[in-house]
């Protein structure tokens, strides 16, 4: 017999039992490896796919810091009596300075590109060489950026120690090697010219507040809204500036309407600049900058530039005392390249690509020196964001 009988049932050979479990762990180890290769297969789609836009994004921020360049040369080299006589529109082809956001298409993908006069701010190492700046530096601090007490005392006499070349502690609140050596990551003083303006986040008393400002960091905005990429998409490559929002009401307070608003040392200084005043190009000034001004609030800043776009001002009394506050602020800009589209000098160029979808954005910033025949790229900073 091949079996034995008990109770009417019939006791077969294990041996096919076996076999069946084989088979089940085989299928189940199967499923499984079928399972981590379409796994796998998908999250390399995904990352090819997203290393490809990325590319995209970047060569598109690429392109925007060229054309941002070219744009600055042509128009270094074109006076406004040159164009006078050119169809309408074609003026505002030109990219200037301060005008806000530029829009452009670059092989499927979108941009934006800001350019700014670095003329418009403070030289940071100049004014920081000069020890008897520091009661200047405190106010400065204090008026402009917001800061006040303490706080205000620590960030400038650190600022001074950190661009000094002694070992000797500024007041009672700064700082040299022995402070910075005992943090939990130790460095040493700068003790000597500043390269980047980035470099004060390591300065005691300075975080990244005080440093961007109510701005905020630019390269923090890593992907559009289907309504920004819509709108990106239909915006020409002309300088879009949001109309003035004028309050509805005002108090009877002599300051009605304005708007303190504390930006930040990058606002403020420059370490490409050599002005040791802070007086903006009215014709250059970013809205931001122009903020930095007692006296000016957002919606007049932004109807300043509606207005110079039309028509640059000429001087001090050509349409600005319309403006809110004039008696307040006049003092405190300058008048110049009222005759040329852009200019010569220092300027930063501020470019995110983003790819078509909108996904995905790459942030490209740099500083380039302009003349009449040449650029040279002093700084360029890249995040993949």
């Amino acid at each position: 017999m091949r079996g034995k009988t008990l109770s009417g049932f019939s006791i077969k050979n294990s041996e096919q039992g076996v076999a069946l479990l084989l088979v089940l762990w085989i299928i189940t180890l199967f499923s499984i490896i079928c399972a981590e290769f379409s796994w796998t297969m998908r999250t390399e789609t995904v990352t090819a796919a997203n290393f490809k836009e990325g590319e995209q994004a970047y060569y598109t921020a690429e392109a925007g810091i060229n054309k941002a360049i070219i744009e600055l040369l042509r128009s270094a080299n074109t006076t406004r009596r040159a164009i006078a006589d050119t169809e309408e529109g074609e003026l505002q082809q030109y990219w200037e300075p301060g005008s806000g956001a530029y829009s452009f298409e670059f092989a499927g993908g979108t941009g934006e590109v800001e350019i700014e006069d670095e003329g418009n701010k403070i030289g940071l190492n100049s004014y920081l060489q000069k020890k008897s700046n520091i009661t200047k530096l405190k106010q400065l601090l204090q008026d402009k950026i917001g800061l006040e007490g303490e706080d205000r005392d620590i960030a400038a006499d650190s600022l001074i120690d950190w661009r000094d070349k002694d070992k000797n502690i500024t007041g009672i609140n700064g700082a040299e090697d022995d402070y910075y050596e005992s943090l939990d990551e130790p460095y040493t003083c700068r003790d000597g010219k500043i390269p980047v303006i980035e470099e004060l986040l390591l300065v005691r008393g300075i975080d990244e507040e005080i440093f961007y400002g109510t701005a905020g960091k630019p390269e923090l905005k890593t992907r559009l809204t289907s309504e920004e990429l819509e709108q990106l998409l239909q915006g020409s490559t002309e300088a879009e500036i949001p109309e003035a929002e004028v309050a509805e009401e005002e108090t009877d307070n002599e300051t009605a309407g304005l708007v303190k608003t504390n930006l930040g040392l990058v606002n403020l200084f420059s370490v490409h600049s050599k002005s040791n005043n802070f007086k903006p190009n009215i014709n250059s000034a970013t809205v931001n900058q122009l903020l930095l001004l007692d006296g000016m609030d957002e919606a007049t800043a932004r109807e300043i530039l509606i207005a110079r776009q039309e028509r640059k001002f000429e001087s001090s009394t050509d349409r600005l005392p319309q403006f809110k506050n004039y008696e307040v602020w006049k003092n405190s800009i300058t008048v110049k390249g009222a005759k040329r589209i852009g200019g010569t000098g220092q300027f930063t160029i501020k470019s995110r690509g983003f790819s078509p979808d909108g996904r995905i954005s790459r942030y490209i910033s740099c500083n380039v020196t302009i003349t009449r025949s040449s650029c040279v790229i002093t700084q360029w900073k890249e995040v993949d964001a």
